[in-house]
């Protein structure tokens, strides 16, 4: 079917991205091109194709929902559904509770990033993020809403908390 009929349903393509045929490499670079990153088929699938789902979505202090969510419920309904994993509340509890503290270079597809925003002197961090690659992270962001990041931008680099990989 060409883009723009009009087909009553959209069933047929959806299954499609199931197996691995052309459309499964169409639907990664649809995730690509939304998530500003070149997503291969060796990346964790699951996780991309659910972060890509959030661009897009509004901030909300303590939402947990795509009508609005905040950046710490962001991180906990990700991992909830990609990894199976229940996280802290909280950046400073996934950090303390969650997490075996990491450098950035040793930073991997699915750990997290922490950061403290708010320019207390503190090394408690008051944001949380999901690392992809390329230095780029997936977030709730209170101005922007979720996005993808730069860690080495000079905003993250000056606020820098910890890395994190989930125990």
């Amino acid at each position: 079917p060409q883009k723009g009929g009009k087909k009553p349903h959209a069933t047929p393509p959806s299954k499609k991205q199931t197996t691995p045929t052309s459309s499964s490499s169409s639907n990664l670079s649809s995730i690509s091109k939304k998530l500003g990153i070149n997503v291969t088929k060796s990346d964790n699938q699951k996780l991309y194709s659910e972060a890509a789902s959030w661009i897009g979505t509004k901030y909300k202090y303590g939402g947990t929902s795509k009508s609005g969510v905040d950046c710490s419920g962001f991180t906990y309904l990700m991992y909830k559904s990609v990894y199976g994993k229940t996280l802290s509340r909280q950046s400073e509890a996934i950090l303390n509770n969650n997490c075996k503290r990491i450098s950035k270079n040793q930073l991997k597809e699915g750990d997290l990033v922490f950061f403290r925003t708010d320019g207390k002197k503190s090394s408690n961090p008051n944001h949380v993020g999901i690392y992809l690659k390329n230095n780029k992270f997936i977030h709730a962001s209170s101005s922007k809403g979720v996005v993808v990041s730069d860690i080495t931008t000079d905003y993250y680099v000056k606020n820098w908390i910890a890395g994190g990989r989930v125990k």
